[in-house]
């Protein structure tokens, strides 16, 4: 007979994963977006969701806003500075290295030593600071239902999964029904043709720096409103954006889905393993780590394809 316990136990790590999943997709979603347009593999951009994180706790700390008010005014300030940091990292480093022929290896070591910049930046500044070293929003999320005293589901459930494919759905439309989204594959496809067809190719590559780093700026946001959040942040989470990415073949569903396979798969065999056989839930990466090797060794274009770059229908 099944301890009804452990089917608590079950349905709380299910209902963990399906909001942490739901984060791992929707932090994907900006490095989607951005890869797909630049074909840049982006390590930086765990760096932006940190500052979309930092920027939300210090304006609503600052203002002293609480409520709705109070995470409305956080919200726009991580968009906001996140959107900043990523069309900084181009203009300044990024375009300029991809004008003069930069290969996307060159483009990836670019991206570390740009990461490095904005984390330590960050790490600077906030020990000089009291109180910085690890923040979140004054206003938690909060319980919804509880399940058994057990597994309860949250606001940050709902603002998590909601967003999430909102946000995968909004990007879908806008990359194959609005005149931008067919400048971006366009120009994805091949940028001199793009160019020579009278697309502004550097235009499109600012619009799609700014939406990709308001992305992880909401991502930040959201990870601020529930958990606690220190210079090192993103960087942490860095293996589960990629994972959930690759794994979707940078697609904007594909990344949606993937990230909750991982965040449920995580939960549910951390869970079951500590259960049963006492293993620490510090381990729980390991399980992204080798889900990414499998992809890359296996289907490198990944595993979920729901979408086509091509500008061509396929039949």
């Amino acid at each position: 007979m099944v301890d009804v316990a452990i089917l608590y136990g079950i349905l709380g790590a299910l209902i963990n994963g399906l909001r942490v999943g739901s984060l791992y997709g929707l932090m994907a979603l900006g490095l989607t977006l951005i890869y797909r347009v630049t074909s840049i593999p982006n390590f930086a951009y765990a760096e932006y969701i940190t500052y979309g994180a930092y920027a939300a706790y210090i304006a609503m700390t600052a203002l002293a806003l609480k409520g709705t008010l109070g995470l409305a005014f956080a919200l726009a300030a991580a968009l906001a500075v996140a959107a900043l940091a990523a069309l900084a990292s181009d203009e300044l480093a990024f375009k300029p290295l991809w004008v003069r022929g930069a290969s996307p290896l060159h483009l990836l070591v670019a991206s570390i030593g740009v990461g490095l910049v904005l984390r330590y930046s960050l790490l600077a500044v906030a020990g000089l600071a009291a109180g910085l070293l690890e923040a979140s929003l004054p206003v938690r999320s909060t319980r919804l239902i509880s399940i058994g005293g057990i597994a309860s589901i949250e606001t940050s459930h709902v603002l998590a999964v909601s967003a999430a494919v909102f946000f995968a759905v909004l990007l879908r439309i806008m990359f194959t029904r609005t005149k931008i989204g067919k400048a971006m594959r366009a120009t994805a496809s091949n940028p001199v043709l793009a160019r020579v067809s009278g697309i502004n190719i550097y235009l499109v590559r600012r619009v799609t720096w700014i939406i990709g780093g308001g992305l992880a700026g909401f991502a930040g946001f959201v990870y601020a409103y529930y958990y606690y959040v220190n210079p090192e942040s993103g960087w942490l989470m860095l293996l589960w954006i990629f994972a959930a990415a690759t794994m979707g073949g940078f697609t904007f569903y594909g990344s949606i889905i993937s990230g909750l396979i991982l965040g449920i798969a995580e939960q549910v065999i951390s869970f079951l393993g500590s259960t049963y056989f006492g293993l620490n839930t510090a381990y729980s990466p390991v399980i992204a780590l080798i889900t990414l090797v499998i992809v890359l060794m296996y289907r490198p274009e990944g595993v979920i394809r729901l979408e086509a770059l091509s500008l061509k229908k396929r039949v």
